[in-house]
């Protein structure tokens, strides 16, 4: 957690799988992977340094996101050699973690996106004059820059959030350490352990 926490530049796969280190719940805090989501297509259309710049400044935002965390309720399970735990981890953000995939803030992006082809039509359509390539990089670039700022704006705007989720552990008795092995939604977990 604490690596999650503060985008370390550490080998999370000291303290995890590769498929929870390369999961959604790690992923979702880490600068480089939100840059690179961000940037497909780079290949394709350069990014202007506005556009680089603002794509760093909102990644930022992301490996700082949590605020605090703490451990409680841990229970182990001791089946022959095999020893397993579950800790139930609750972490503050500074913002709601589903900020990207939130209906407002896409209806937002569809909003802003059909303002910026109206206001801009004529300054595309001469752009398609000088090429596919020119255009499409222009606009590329401001709908990047367009987007970001939204929800850069969210960001500002939106409270601290408390969540909850259950870390599945499992012992290396080699090492004599823990690895985690599965993140779960608290809930969806509370659902499963009650059957």
């Amino acid at each position: 957690m604490a690596i999650v926490a503060s985008d370390s530049e550490e080998d999370i796969n000291k303290y995890a799988t590769s498929e929870v280190a390369n999961g959604d719940f790690v992923q979702l805090f880490d600068a480089d992977t939100l840059v690179s989501q961000f940037s497909e297509g780079i290949e394709e259309y350069e990014l202007t340094e506005e556009s680089k710049n603002e794509l760093d400044t909102f990644a930022s935002l992301f490996s700082n996101m949590i605020k605090s965390y703490s451990v409680s309720d841990i229970r182990l399970d001791k089946k022959d050699d095999t020893h397993t735990a579950s800790a139930v981890v609750t972490f503050k953000t500074s913002f709601a973690m589903d900020i990207i995939g939130s209906a407002s803030v896409s209806n937002k992006i569809s909003d802003a996106i059909e303002v910026y082809n109206a206001d801009h039509a004529d300054e595309i359509a001469a752009l398609y004059e000088e090429g596919n390539d020119v255009a499409e990089a222009k606009i590329y670039n401001d709908m990047l820059e367009i987007i970001l700022g939204i929800y850069e704006d969210e960001i500002q705007n939106s409270q601290e959030m408390t969540y909850a989720i259950v870390l599945d552990l499992e012992k290396n008795n080699e090492t004599d350490s823990w690895i985690v092995t599965g993140v779960n939604d608290y809930d969806s977990s509370s659902a499963e352990s009650s059957k």
